[in-house]
């Protein structure tokens, strides 16, 4: 049998898609002609049809070296470098296309696409309408034109123009799905997939579909994009979250396994199943081919918190906290992570807690939490409370009902009546006014945070709401009130007798965390929170000039499982 046959032979299984049988007869042809760059094309073409565009550019090069100046091949060169993530070198392979033959339209368009991902906008489009002036109907660089214009009319136009090509209409549905516009985009992508069967158009189709709701036509077009194309990490890990289903996680791994959003998504599954340490260890995989991810980082942090490993906790926190200094959340993650830590081995703690401090000098978390594990002074507990609770605005009421607070139904099982003037010192979201108002009651309510006010609001239970602080209020206040509350404001303040003396003579209704019975006045906790001595409050209490302190001792609530025991004492001169 001839060497031409057996090239044609090889061609046609190639063509065929008999990937195997097309490599083995190339290699039997290189046996006898090692050097043959038709051959070494062919074998870089069936590479590049597998998915191999490392060793497809290998053969490519092989080729080259035999038939230096053969315009397929370079061609084809550029191709697979492009595919291989190799921009420059794919550049410098369609120059080379371009200086045999000017007018090859296709390399100019491709060429133009490079130019693109590089950003150089100015260099793609000359590309391409030097492409389109060689083939005024040349739809692919007329799209790509429109598409780096973001000219959404020129692509309606176009998709009316070529009836027949689904490339307009492909990139109409892209845009849609941008615009989170998900009807308009899978209208566009059935039409485009009716016109051509192609990966792309699958893909979009079925994240429409995801977006939508629609699961089970979701499942249907990743399936048809995994015949297109049996290597989409993309597509496997969508189908094993539509599926539940963890074989696809780990073939997408086995394909790539430096995959970020894999890894990622494969957590995730384990992590809502239940499965926490092999949760675990896929997401420090993700971490760490995504190390700049800082709520990757602080979201795993949180989980090993949860599993009772504070240090490598705090190792990922802290990492996050790098990447995003400004972000609050993580900040009072690393806060009460610390705090846990604390309580298992305080030495590590407060040199973790000395770092942060030493590197984060203007961040309040970070400088309470030492001041707390030192038990030293600090200045900044008004702008303290603020940022901690506009940060927890959104969540606070979700807490409170998880930490078991106690002390509205105190309140109802002493059968207090608040009626009259009632002021809500530190009043939060309103839940005192949700829980304790009688239509008899006029209430104000005064907090720090702008955020809790705002939730407060939404309540229409206050007839008045000011953002100030406790204090500074009663200071220039003129208003006769009948009842106080002052819920949760102690643990805030280190200077409460000012305070105490500001709400006399109305009757006051105060909580606050009992320090340990060797603090003979008050505290910072490790925590961050101030505790006081129940006797050390009562005399404050007779000083301000109350005649009457009913002491009553409760749990306030639970903190990480453990009770938070305090006091509820009522002023009156009555």
């Amino acid at each position: 049998m001839s060497f031409d046959v057996m090239l044609q032979q090889a061609q046609d299984c190639y063509m065929n898609g008999a990937y195997q049988e097309a490599e083995r007869q190339c290699r039997a042809l290189l046996a006898f002609v090692p050097e043959n760059s038709d051959v070494l094309n062919l074998l870089g073409l069936i590479a590049a049809a597998k998915g191999d565009h490392q060793t497809a550019v290998l053969y490519f090069e092989d080729a080259l070296k035999q038939a230096q100046n053969k315009l397929p091949i370079y061609f084809n060169l550029a191709v697979s470098l492009s595919e291989d993530f190799k921009i420059d070198e794919a550049i410098r392979a369609y120059q080379q296309v371009l200086a045999l033959a000017p007018n090859t339209k296709e390399a100019l368009n491709n060429l133009g696409a490079l130019y693109e991902k590089k950003g150089d906008m100015v260099q793609a489009q000359d590309c391409y309408q030097k492409a389109v002036l060689i083939d005024e109907n040349y739809v692919d660089a007329l799209v790509n034109m429109a598409v780096l214009k973001s000219d959404i009319s020129a692509l309606q136009s176009l998709a009316a123009r070529f009836e027949k090509s689904a490339l307009p209409l492909y990139y109409l549905a892209l845009s849609a799905f941008k615009e989170k516009a998900f009807d308009k985009a899978l209208s566009y992508a059935l039409k485009a997939d009716f016109l051509e069967q192609a990966y792309d158009i699958k893909r979009l189709i079925a994240k429409a579909y995801g977006a939508l709701g629609d699961k089970e036509n979701a499942i249907k077009y990743n399936h048809q994009a995994l015949l297109l194309n049996s290597k989409s990490v993309e597509a496997l890990v969508d189908l094993g979250v539509l599926e539940q289903n963890e074989d696809y996680f780990k073939q997408a791994l086995s394909l790539d396994a430096q995959n970020y959003a894999a890894h990622l998504t494969y957590a995730d599954f384990l992590y809502a199943n239940g499965r926490m340490i092999e949760a675990v260890e896929e997401y420090h995989k993700a971490v760490l081919l995504n190390a700049e991810d800082a709520a990757l980082s602080n979201n795993v942090g949180l989980i090993l918190k949860d599993l009772g490993d504070e240090k490598q906790a705090l190792d990922l926190m802290m990492n996050a906290f790098i990447k995003e200094p400004d972000n609050i959340d993580i900040s009072i993650n690393m806060a009460e992570t610390l705090v846990l830590l604390y309580q298992k081995d305080k030495d590590e703690a407060l040199r973790i807690a000395r770092l942060w401090a030493l590197n984060a000098k203007d961040n309040v978390f970070a400088t309470r939490v030492l001041a707390a594990f030192e038990q030293k002074p600090t200045t900044d507990d008004d702008i303290y409370a603020k940022i901690l609770f506009d940060e927890f605005a959104d969540v606070y009421e979700n807490r409170m009902q998880s930490i078991r607070y106690a002390v509205f139904d105190k309140i109802k099982e002493l059968g207090l009546s608040l009626v009259g003037h009632v002021l809500d010192l530190g009043c939060g979201t309103g839940l005192a006014a949700t829980y304790l108002k009688t239509p008899q009651g006029l209430w104000t309510g005064i907090d720090l945070s702008a955020k809790m006010l705002e939730k407060a609001a939404a309540k229409k239970l206050y007839d008045t709401l000011i953002e100030s602080d406790a204090a500074a209020y009663l200071k220039q206040n003129s208003q006769k009130f009948d009842d106080i509350l002052c819920f949760d404001v102690a643990e805030y303040l280190k200077d409460i007798e000012e305070l105490i003396k500001l709400c006399y003579p109305a009757r006051l209704i105060l909580s606050f965390e009992k320090a340990p019975d060797d603090v003979e006045t008050y505290h910072m906790s490790p925590t961050g929170r101030y505790q006081h001595n129940p006797d050390f409050v009562a005399d404050i209490f007779e000083k301000a000039g109350y005649k009457k302190v009913d002491r009553h001792a409760l749990v306030l609530r639970q903190e990480n499982g453990a009770d938070v025991d305090g006091f509820l004492f009522i002023g009156s001169d009555a």
